[in-house]
């Protein structure tokens, strides 16, 4: 199975999971709250991967609009890049800071 196949199984797995009880849901709409910008979809997964990530962007915005800097061997967090036109979805990575 590819790891595009593999993310759509997450984010349909983990939709069943967060809205089969209300402390599931609260946990989800907790870190929704605080990634209030991205998708439903992506708040699945990033949810489903990282329920305790803050900040989420990508390396280059991180490295060149932030100036902060993702850790050599970090593993990113899996989306869809929806900004394809087309029916294909391509995966892309974020990556998240840890906050002090």
């Amino acid at each position: 199975m590819s790891k595009l196949q593999d993310i759509r199984n997450l984010v349909q797995e983990h939709a069943v999971l967060v809205s089969s009880s209300p402390g599931n849901w609260m946990d989800y709409m907790d870190t929704a709250s605080r990634l209030y910008r991205y998708s439903f979809s992506d708040q699945l997964l990033i949810h489903a991967q990282r329920p305790d990530a803050t900040a989420c962007a990508s390396l280059e915005l991180w490295n060149e609009k932030m100036l902060r800097w993702v850790n050599r061997g970090a593993r990113g967090i899996a989306l869809f890049d929806e900004t394809w036109q087309n029916t294909n979805f391509v995966m892309c990575l974020i990556f998240r800071i840890p906050t002090w």
